[in-house]
C-alpha cells in the first residue's frame, strides 16, 4: 500500500500533466515585441533607411528653385550711357538643374536601396535576438517556480519529520538526539526556500523586463520533443537566418562602396537652365539660357585612390564578417543540437533515479518504525529524493529551453 507521499506524488504529476500553461512562450514573445526598444528602434532604422533612399533618389533628379539677383555699383567716371556700366543690375528667374553625369551616383542609388533590405534583415534580426532572450527568462522563470515548489515539499517533509520525531521522544522510543537532527534538517530546508524566493524574485523580474508581464504559473512543460531533422539538415536553414542574410548584405553593400569610390575618377556634366521674368543689360531682351558645365578631373592629390583603396578593404572586412559569423552559426547549432541528445538521454536516466529516490524515502520511513534503520536515514534519503526530484523538473526546463533555442537557432519563431 502506497503512502500519502507517494499518492500526492503521483497526485502531483497527474494534475502536472494536464495542467496547460498560463503562460505560454508565444503570448510572452508577443509581450516583449510591443515592450523592447530593440524593436522599436531596429523598425525606426528601417525608416531611416528609406528616407536615405529617397536623398539618393533626389540627386538624379532635376532641381528647379527660383533666383535673383541685385548689384548697385558705384559708376565709372567715362562709363557714359554704356549698358555695361549700369549702375543698378538686377534680374528675376527660374533655374533647372539637372546632373547628366556624376561618377558614382548612380551606384549611391542602388547603395541606399540595398541598404533598405539590410536595415529589414537587421530588424528580423534583432527580433530573433529578442526571442532567444524571452526563451531564457521564460525557462528560467519555470525552473525558479519548479524550484520553489520542490523545497515547499521538502519543507512539508521535514515538519512532519519534526513532529513524528519529537511525538516519538516525549513518549521515549525515540533519543533526543533524532529530534536535534530533524530540527537542524527542518531549519535546512528554510534557509534552503529563503534562497529558492531570491532565485524566483531575480527570474521574475528578468521576465518582467522584457515582456512587462506579470509573471504567472507556467505549469507542466510536458515532454521534451525529438528533434525532426539531422544536423546536416538543420545547418542547410542557417543561410536563411536573418543575421547571416545581414551579414551577406553588409558585403554587398561594401561592393557598392568601391564603385562609389571609384566614381570619384569621372568627370561630371550638369546641364543648367534659366527662364528669366526680369533682367537688365544687354541681355535683357533674352528670356531664357541654356548651358553644359563638364568637369574633368585630372589631379587630385591621390584622395581619390585612396578612397578606393580603403573602400576595397572595408568589402574585405565585410567578407571575414560575413564568413566568421556564418562558421560561429554552425559551431552554435552543433554544440545545442548535441546537448539536446544528451539532455534527452540524461532525463531518461535522472528519471528513473527519480523514481528509486521516492521509493528509498519510503521504504526509509517504514524501516525505521521497526527499528531496522536511523532517523539519519530516513532524513539522508528525503534528502536525497527532493534534490533528485530538483534535479530532474529543472534539466525538463533545461531541455526544453535548449529546444527552443535549437529552434531559434535555424530562424524559426513562435
Amino acid at each position: 500500500m502506497k503512502s500519502r507521499l507517494s499518492l500526492f506524488v503521483l497526485g502531483w504529476f497527474a494534475f502536472t500533466d494536464s495542467y496547460g500553461a498560463t503562460l505560454t512562450l508565444k503570448e510572452s514573445f508577443e509581450a516583449a515585441k510591443t515592450n523592447m526598444e530593440s524593436i522599436k528602434r531596429a523598425q525606426t532604422v528601417v525608416t531611416q533607411s528609406e528616407e536615405l533612399k529617397n536623398q539618393a533618389r533626389a540627386a538624379l533628379l532635376p532641381r528647379i528653385s527660383a533666383v535673383g539677383t541685385h548689384t548697385n555699383i558705384d559708376a565709372p567716371e567715362t562709363s557714359g550711357n554704356s549698358a555695361f556700366t549700369l549702375t543698378r543690375q538686377y534680374s528675376a528667374a527660374l533655374r533647372l538643374s539637372q546632373p547628366l553625369l556624376r561618377g558614382g551616383t548612380l551606384s549611391a542609388f542602388d547603395y541606399a536601396k540595398e541598404n533598405i533590405l539590410l536595415a529589414k534583415f537587421r530588424e528580423d534580426s534583432t527580433e530573433l535576438g529578442l526571442y532567444q532572450l524571452v526563451i531564457n527568462s521564460y525557462y528560467n522563470l519555470s525552473i525558479a517556480q519548479r524550484d520553489k515548489k520542490n523545497v515547499e515539499e521538502l519543507l512539508k517533509f521535514s515538519r512532519e519529520r519534526v513532529k513524528e520525531i519529537r511525538g516519538r521522544t516525549d513518549i521515549g522510543r525515540s533519543r533526543k538526539g533524532e529530534l536535534v537532527e530533524a530540527e537542524a534538517q527542518l531549519l535546512t530546508a528554510e534557509s534552503q526556500y529563503q534562497q529558492t524566493l531570491i532565485r524566483l524574485t531575480q527570474a521574475e523580474q528578468n521576465f518582467e523586463f522584457y515582456t512587462k508581464l506579470t509573471p504567472q504559473e507556467i505549469g507542466h512543460l510536458g515532454e521534451l520533443p525529438k528533434v525532426p531533422e539531422t544536423l546536416s539538415e538543420l545547418k542547410q536553414k542557417l543561410k536563411a537566418r536573418p543575421d547571416i542574410q545581414a551579414a551577406v548584405q553588409e558585403t554587398k553593400l561594401a561592393d557598392k562602396q568601391v564603385s562609389i569610390a571609384k566614381g570619384g575618377h569621372y568627370p561630371t556634366l550638369d546641364l543648367t537652365a534659366n527662364y528669366y521674368f526680369d533682367r537688365t543689360g544687354v541681355l535683357a531682351s533674352s528670356d531664357w539660357d541654356l548651358g553644359f558645365a563638364l568637369v574633368i578631373p585630372l589631379y587630385q592629390g591621390g584622395d581619390v585612390q585612396a578612397t578606393v583603396r580603403q573602400a576595397v578593404a572595408g568589402k574585405r572586412i565585410a567578407e571575414l564578417n560575413s564568413a566568421e559569423t556564418f562558421r560561429t552559426a554552425e559551431r552554435d547549432l552543433s554544440i545545442n543540437y548535441q546537448n539536446i541528445l544528451q539532455l534527452q538521454e540524461q532525463l531518461k536516466v535522472l528519471k528513473k533515479a527519480l523514481a528509486k529516490a521516492e521509493e528509498a524515502y519510503l521504504l526509509s520511513k517504514k524501516d525505521y518504525k521497526f527499528g531496522q534503520v536511523t532517523n539519519l536515514d530516513v532524513l539522508q534519503s528525503l534528502n536525497l529524493f527532493i534534490e533528485t526530484k530538483r534535479s530532474y523538473d529543472s534539466l525538463v526546463s533545461l531541455s526544453h529551453l535548449n529546444y527552443k533555442n535549437l529552434e531559434a537557432l535555424v530562424g524559426v519563431l513562435p
